[in-house]
């Protein structure tokens, strides 16, 4: 009789005969040993009784050790999460012969065994094999297939079930409402929230909180609210599913009352609720609500470990506090690159430049290397206090390190070349990128167009075009207004003409700059003179179409006639 591939602990002293456990209890010790979860102790323990039940000559003792000892050991395997000691489980029925593992107990444990595990082909070669598909096995493959993202999968499989007459359970129909969320198929999620009011699920929490998170993953905040509120009894998890309902459809207001009713009931938020709910107020500036955040993971007993910590810091910085967050950073007792990015970025926000340049020192000290983000704060550091000599070094950094090809990091060397009158090493760093973009051309021509230098900035703005890369509105307006800035009127308005006629639609921007331009310089004679006809009304109805995209707090303003004299109604506000 084979025996557990499992090698065998040494033992001074052989096991006697009356050791070995009885044959009626040696599955209900197994049993027993499978509820200690994650306690790898015990899963050994299990494997040593089964071997030594099966090292023993008796017939009576081996018939004990029958399926459903096996079906018992596999789930000592689930609980602890040990796939290699589920596979040896698996080659050992294997090697017992077909009873074993054709038997439909050991088959249906064997497919839950390896979708707990997540090995997805393991799990769908065994479920595959069964004679006979059980509601276990089905949710099993069902809600790995839906933990993989395997979404239609698992709506594939939950057909499948039903056409083979097997019911959905309490624990197929949560899997498939994930499925349906992961879709977006929020008729089918509803078509199945029907079925369990039907199937008698109504007061299952299991279910309930499913169909939270469902409706809130779908949109449908109003209506997830509505089966929360009709549950009997509520869980940390679906409170948590409500709040993170509110949270990513932008409900903040809900949230923080959900946030502080959570409080009231004594329900602490899960970690990942608590991240989502402090990004959210950064994002809102809403510094009351992170400062909630921050005290409910102190007093939670949340460990400040990396990602809470750097995600408070975030919070801070984003709200202006600056100080908040660098008494979180330096009471951090580990930090990541991530950290001190964020740490430094606070830094140049605040306007506080020596923290920022001192942080990046104090980086390279704690052994941290620096990325691209830290490289494209440093660098900007340097922008703003002048600093060429660091600068240079960052480039040398950058270069050295093969970071120098990031765009944010190009865009940053540029502007620090040409704030400090380095023009050829700003375009030296353009030139050597293999790949340039819209963002690194926007970024050279602005920089031409803030120093005057509209001859390069127009030359740039032609080899995009040659390049196969489309100019932006924006980009136009950058060389429009380094035309205008050297009083080259007549060839802003060329510009302009060209602008339009590469169907580019003009902002607030590019009237601004013509209007001030053109006022600013003096026109007043009739460009129509020049102008074909057709020219002049494709300027018109440029004026028009921007006089209806512009309808708040608008002001009439008569500037130099383009084609025509241009009439125009231009909006108060910011594009």
């Amino acid at each position: 009789m084979a025996t557990l591939p499992l090698p065998l602990p040494a033992t001074p002293y052989p096991p006697k005969p009356h050791e070995a456990p009885r044959p009626a209890s040696l599955n209900a010790t197994i049993a027993s040993l499978s509820q200690h979860g994650s306690d790898h102790g015990s899963l050994r323990e299990a494997f040593v009784l089964v071997s030594r039940a099966e090292s023993q000559s008796s017939p009576a003792v081996g018939v004990a050790v029958g399926p459903e000892v096996y079906a018992s050991l596999l789930q000592c395997c689930v609980s602890a999460g040990s796939l290699g000691a589920g596979r040896q489980v698996h080659a050992a029925a294997v090697k017992r012969g077909p009873y074993y593992w054709r038997h439909a107990y050991i088959g249906t444990k064997l497919a839950v065994f390896y979708a707990r595990c997540g090995a997805l082909a393991d799990a769908e070669r065994v479920f595959d094999t069964l004679p006979k598909k059980n509601a276990f096995a089905w949710a099993a493959v069902i809600g790995l297939w839906s933990r993989a993202g395997l979404h239609a999968r698992a709506l594939a499989g939950y057909v499948a079930m039903l056409e083979a007459g097997v019911p959905a359970d309490n624990f197929v129909v949560p899997n498939v409402l994930k499925a349906c969320a992961g879709n977006g198929m929020l008729a089918a999620g509803r078509a199945l929230h029907g079925y369990a009011w039907k199937a008698g699920f109504r007061e299952c929490v299991y279910v309930l909180s499913s169909l939270v998170d469902f409706y809130g993953k779908c949109g449908e905040v109003d209506d997830a609210r509505e089966v929360f509120d009709a549950m009997p009894e509520t869980t940390v998890v679906t409170w948590n599913s409500m709040l993170m309902g509110y949270i990513n459809n932008g409900r903040i207001d809900d949230a923080v009352e959900l946030f502080y009713q959570m409080r009231v009931e004594g329900v602490l938020p899960t970690r990942v609720s608590l991240l989502s709910f402090l990004s959210a107020s950064a994002d809102f500036e809403a510094a009351d609500w992170g400062r909630q955040g921050h005290a409910v993971a102190v007093s939670s007993g949340l460990e400040m470990d990396v990602i809470l910590g750097s995600s408070i810091i975030n919070f801070y910085c984003k709200v202006g506090l600056v100080e908040a967050a660098e008494a979180v950073f330096e009471h951090m007792v580990e930090r990541d690159t991530v950290t001190w990015n964020l740490m430094i970025a606070g830094y140049l926000q605040d306007g506080q430049i020596d923290k920022a340049l001192i942080t990046c020192q104090r980086m390279l000290q704690a052994d941290l290397r620096f990325d691209c983000v830290t490289l494209a704060s440093l660098i900007m550091a340097c922008v703003k206090s002048c600093s060429v000599e660091m600068g240079r070094a960052a480039h040398g950094y950058a270069v050295r390190n093969n970071l120098e090809s990031d765009i944010a990091v190009a865009c940053g060397l540029i502007e620090l070349y040409m704030s400090t009158e380095r023009t050829e090493h700003a375009r030296r760093v353009f030139d050597v990128m293999s790949c340039r973009d819209m963002v690194m051309c926007k970024a050279m021509i602005s920089a031409y167009a803030d120093r005057g230098m509209s001859s390069e900035a127009l030359k740039l703005l032609y080899q995009m075009e040659v390049e196969g890369i489309s100019p932006t509105a924006s980009c136009w307006d950058s060389v429009i207004s380094a035309l205008m800035k050297n009083e080259q009127t007549d060839k802003a308005l060329e510009i302009f003409y060209e602008m339009l006629l590469t169907k580019t639609r003009p902002n607030l921007r590019t009237w601004s700059l013509l209007i001030s331009g053109l006022s600013r310089n003096g026109m007043h004679c009739e460009y129509g003179n020049t102008a074909p006809e057709s020219d002049r009304e494709t300027l018109s109805q440029e004026s028009r179409r921007f006089q209806s995209e512009n309808e708040q707090g608008e002001r009439v303003v008569n500037s130099a006639a383009v084609g025509t004299k241009l009439s125009l109604k231009i909006a108060a506000t910011e594009a």
